[in-house]
This record gives structure tokens, sequence and C-alpha cells, in this order.
């Protein structure tokens, strides 16, 4: 008969046998073996990890990019490196089951792309930084988050080669008194079996694959009001030429959007983003001051 810790063993080298399957094998002779950390261990990646801290292999790395709905996705440049580098990663602490069925789904679907969501509060920090307000999103290849099954499976087949090494099988479903005994005397840190931990994580989030959308909705009288401010002071706001073309054609795009049976929030708030633009560009002139305060007390821009 095969021993409970062979039979893990094997399991690990199948690439056939679901993770999530090796890990509840695994929580059985994690507990039956009274191994707490380990159990821990395993119950966080079945469960999630919440708010604890996640291993080096959950810490996954990709390119930020927002979405223009004119030109579609489009990579967001830093100025600063290390802006760049701490917002280019993710720290996964979502249950593995559901990293393992959008791999697979991927998969099927013959894709090896993922568009990930930031948290609500990691994303209102990069929106409030870009002049267009665009929604961004972390875009990483499908090889990543076989990575993180591949470390766990790695993980699994080396803790249960150690196991046997100590002289600790199993026969069946059951170990003997001195196989437990034996292993509470030996120490099996799930620390030895992960390279390095986690420190001062800056993102956590808790889907993948998946896309969040914010809808901002603005009301036509206030639009109607700004319009008419704008088109009162075009002439003594302090823009050259162009500058007032270019507001013309903004004011011009509000209008069409106030006056349309089925307005577009997108497009609004593009061109509000585009008349902010325009109007700190009259830097020290009072009347674009006034403009750009009355525009962020009526909508937050």
């Amino acid at each position: 008969m095969v021993s409970l810790v062979e039979e893990l063993q094997k399991d690990a080298l199948n690439h056939d046998i679901k993770i999530t399957e090796l890990l509840q094998k695994s929580l059985v002779v994690a507990t039956k073996l009274k191994l707490d950390d380990l159990a821990t261990w395993v119950r966080q990646e079945l469960d999630g990890y919440g708010e604890d801290e996640v291993p080096k292999y959950r810490e996954l790395h990709g390119a930020v990019q927002v979405f223009n709905p004119y030109r579609g996705y489009q990579p967001l440049e830093f100025q600063n490196l290390d802006h760049a580098k701490g917002f280019s990663k993710m720290h996964f602490n979502t249950p593995i089951g559901e990293l393992e069925h959008d791999l697979i789904n991927a998969q099927k679907s013959g894709s090896d792309a993922f568009q990930v969501s930031f948290s609500p509060a990691v994303e209102k920090m990069l929106m409030d930084a870009i002049s267009y307000r665009l929604q961004p999103s972390l875009h990483m290849n499908a090889s990543q988050f076989q990575g993180v099954l591949d470390a766990v499976r790695k993980i699994i087949l080396e803790w249960s080669l150690k196991l046997e090494e100590d002289g600790i099988t199993g026969e069946g479903m059951s170990f003997s008194s001195e196989e437990k005994s034996k292993a509470q005397s030996v120490t099996y840190n799930i620390k030895n079996y992960i390279e390095g931990n986690i420190q001062d994580s800056q993102i956590q989030i808790e889907a993948t694959n998946s896309s969040q959308s914010k809808t901002i909705e603005f009301d036509a009288g206030k639009l109607a009001d700004l319009i008419k401010a704008l088109r009162g002071t075009i002439d003594v706001i302090g823009v050259d030429e162009k500058g007032k073309q270019e507001l013309n054609s903004e004011i011009g795009t509000l209008e069409a959007q106030i006056s349309s049976p089925n307005p577009k929030n997108t497009i609004i708030g593009e061109s509000l983003s585009s008349i902010k633009r325009i109007l700190e560009a009259a830097s020290g002139n009072l009347v674009a001051s006034g403009l750009l305060n009355q525009m962020g007390a009526l909508f937050g821009v």
C-alpha cells in the first residue's frame, strides 16, 4: 500500500493534479502530524491571505496601463523610478483556487494576457495624479500566475521529501504514534521552503483578471453654468489663439453631450480635463484661477 506521504509526492509530480487538490491532501498530512505552521500555510493558500503578509512567490510584476476611450490601452509613464517599480508589482492575497481557475480559462481561450484592477484606494491615487483621469490597471503575462502554482507544488514536494527522509511516511491514511512524535521533535518551518517573505507590501488586491468601472454622473445644469462662464470669459483668461481654439472645441463637445439623449460621461470627463489643462496654462490669470476653482467645486477635477 502506498503511504500518504508517498502519494503526496506522486501527486506533486503529476501536473494533471490541481493545486487545490494537492493542498487539500497536504492539509490532511499536516493536521494529522500536528504541524501547525504548515497547516496554517496550506489554509492561507486555500482560503486567501487576507491582511496577512504574502510569500515572495505571490509578488507579481506587470506594466501599468491606462484605458483611453479613443486609443485603447496605453502605457502609463512615471517620472519617478521608485513609483514606477512600486506600482508595477502586486502582492496577490487571493485563494489559489481563483488563480488556478483564471489560468485554466486563459489557457483554454488561447490568451496569455491578464488585466488586473488596482484596489480602489490605489486606483484613486493614480487617477488623481493623471491629468486626464484615465482608469489604470496592471497588465501581466499568464506565465507569472503559473509561477505561483509551480512554487506551491515545489514547496509541497520538498516538504514531503523531508518527511520521508525523517522516516515519516504513514500507512494508508494514518501515522503511527512514533511518526507523530518524531514529527513534533523535528522543526518543519514553512519558511525553510519559501524563498523570502514580502515586507512593506504596498498593494493588496482580491481579484484577478477583473475590471472595475468608475461612473461619474455630471449634472447638466452645472455643466451649462460652466459653459456660460467659459464663453463669457474666453477672451480674458490669458491663453493664446491656439488655446482659445482648443477651448472652443472642448466647449462645443460639452454642449453636444448635454444636448444628447445619451451623454457619455467618459467624453465629458475628457473634455473637462482638457479645459482644466488649458486654464492651468494661464497661470497667474485671476479669471482662469476662478474658473479652475469653480470646476473643482462643481466636478472635483
